[in-house]
């Protein structure tokens, strides 16, 4: 049983409560004029130093403050595309800019490849192969940890929407760094650039000379020059002649080289034995043996 002269005691401590200080409240508006203000001076300063002086001095929660410099970044990018009409090393020193302010914590790891794909798609395709030489060689910053994650999705849509914007057929050497870069960045194990369900384009077929006899391989075309034929002034003297390959090119090694074609359109037929068999030939005694 308790002792009631014991409870009363205790019941009669003074008790002390502590005020606890709100935090100031957060600014909008204020927040995005400052920050928008001090990355246009770190953009010309080429530092992000005073970006991070503005974060540490504004009031606000770190989410409330990532949110609102974020906006600010792409305010100045929208300024600096439609009012001023920078060039391609001012956007990139504002990406760069977002880069350090991943780096340092003051903002969101998605911005930067927001910041890439507002200007892909605002600028000139030969505008954009400068862009993308910078995503090029950076391509060790986006798939370190800081950035992998967040990035991926974006950089994948973007080399897409560039894809679709280029002609395969006169722009294909910009069309293959794309798809070298995408190569670089994912891992072989990546689910978006593997065929889960097996599915094949059976009707890619490609046709090719299958009768020796009407093959042209080996034979001389008439507009060719003879041995003995006298070289005139402005041609192709014997220094300036092509190299000659020790590679023999005929009907077989032709009839051989794109037979391959058909395992890659249908790979399952591997899994026969005679097919598989011919399969190994072809390509490691007859193909592959003519490049090692």
């Amino acid at each position: 049983m308790c002792n009631p002269l014991r409870l009363t005691y205790r019941c009669s401590r003074p008790v002390h409560f502590t005020r606890k200080m709100s935090p100031s409240l957060f600014n909008f508006s204020d927040a995005k004029e400052r920050f928008t203000s001090a990355t246009r001076i770190a953009l010309d300063s080429k530092t992000s130093k005073t970006l991070i002086n503005a974060f540490n001095q504004t009031p606000g929660t770190e989410t409330e403050k990532k949110t609102t410099l974020d906006q600010a970044f792409r305010s100045v990018l929208e300024e600096e595309i439609i009012q001023r009409k920078a060039s391609c090393e001012d956007f990139l020193g504002l990406i760069y800019l977002s880069i350090d302010g991943v780096t340092e914590g003051i903002c969101s790891a998605t911005t930067p490849f927001l910041l890439l794909g507002d200007v892909l798609d605002c600028l000139p395709l030969d505008q954009c192969d400068k862009i993308f030489s910078f995503v090029e060689e950076n391509v060790s910053t986006w798939k370190s940890n800081s950035f992998y994650s967040a990035g991926k999705n974006y950089l994948l849509r973007m080399c897409n929407d560039l894809l679709r914007r280029l002609s395969k057929s006169q722009n294909t050497v910009f069309c293959g760094r794309i798809q070298l870069f995408l190569a670089r960045l994912f891992p072989l194990s990546e689910k978006s650039g593997l065929n889960l369900q097996s599915q094949f384009n059976l009707e890619n077929i490609t046709v090719f000379n299958k009768n020796e006899q009407e093959s042209t391989l080996g034979q001389k075309h008439p507009e060719e020059r003879d041995d003995g034929m006298e070289v005139e002034e402005g041609e192709m003297g014997d220094e300036e002649a092509p190299t000659t390959f020790s590679i023999p090119i005929d009907y077989n090694l032709y009839r051989k080289f794109w037979t391959l074609q058909d395992y890659f359109r249908n790979p399952l037929q591997c899994y026969e034995k005679y097919s598989w068999l011919t399969f190994l030939k072809v390509i490691l005694i007859t193909v592959l043996g003519l490049f090692f």
